[in-house]
């Protein structure tokens, strides 16, 4: 099961993202994540400290935010992906276009 909680710091909205980003999971994750995007929010940090799984949905999902954030001048940032993630992410080459930080915090002020 996968629960997102959701925080602001300064103008930068931060997600983290707990569990299994499996097809329901992806979905949750796509329908906060635009909610977000609609709103007007293009600063945003998903912390994947948490996150032990993601299938394709879950990556098509932040491959669409980030061009949208980018889009109107933001940027969507992956904070501390655990090692299994982070190998993923390299595989497909999503770390060629993501900003991946080993944690939150850095994250948060770049």
């Amino acid at each position: 099961m996968l629960t997102i909680s959701q925080n602001q710091q300064d103008n930068v909205v931060i997600f983290v993202i707990d569990g299994r980003v499996d097809s329901e999971g992806a979905m949750k994750m796509e329908e906060t994540l635009y909610h977000v995007v609609k709103d007007g929010q293009f600063h945003l940090v998903l912390d994947l400290s948490q996150t032990n799984y993601m299938n394709s949905a879950g990556l098509r999902t932040l491959a669409d935010v980030l061009t949208q954030c980018r889009e109107q001048g933001g940027d969507l940032k992956l904070a501390a992906p655990n090692p299994k993630i982070l190998r993923v992410l390299q595989i497909i080459g999503f770390d060629k276009f993501f900003n991946v930080y080993e944690n939150l915090d850095e994250a948060v002020q770049d």
